[in-house]
């Protein structure tokens, strides 16, 4: 990896659609020009949405200026409305521009740990941070 994987969480998101959910990620990560990272994440969008199914949404983008890859998990036991679609778990990636294969790779591991019902159950059932960090890090 180009550096440490930043992960964090935010147990119960405020946010009802995407953009607020996107933004409302981007403060809790804590990468400095959130400007700059909701640029290239709503650019992404544009292109199709990032909603995979199974109340998932993975947004991501590379982002100029970033040094390491960071992954922000959002979860909304309400839910939101992602450009139409109800998302519950919202897992951001953001990659630094100079991405490599391994950190598409690593990145690509963590997604698959909401690929299943059981995963995205485990998510939305954690207590903790610690029990969603279990889910995508074990």
């Amino acid at each position: 990896m180009n550096g440490a994987i930043n992960f964090s969480v935010v147990m119960e998101m405020q946010a009802s659609d995407m953009k607020g959910a996107l933004s409302e990620l981007l403060v809790h990560g804590g990468l400095g020009d959130d400007a700059a990272a909701l640029e290239a994440l709503l650019r992404r969008e544009g292109q199709g949405s990032t909603a995979i199914g199974g109340s998932v949404a993975v947004p991501h983008a590379k982002v100029p200026g970033i040094t390491s890859s960071s992954v922000i998990i959002g979860i909304s036991h309400r839910g939101l409305d992602y450009s139409g679609t109800p998302v519950s778990i919202v897992m951001m990636i953001l990659l630094p521009e100079s991405e490599t294969s391994s950190d598409v790779e690593l990145l690509s591991r963590l997604v698959s740990a909401v690929s299943t019902e059981e995963g995205r159950r485990a998510v939305l059932s954690a207590g903790s941070v610690a029990e969603v960090e279990e889910v995508f890090l074990s």
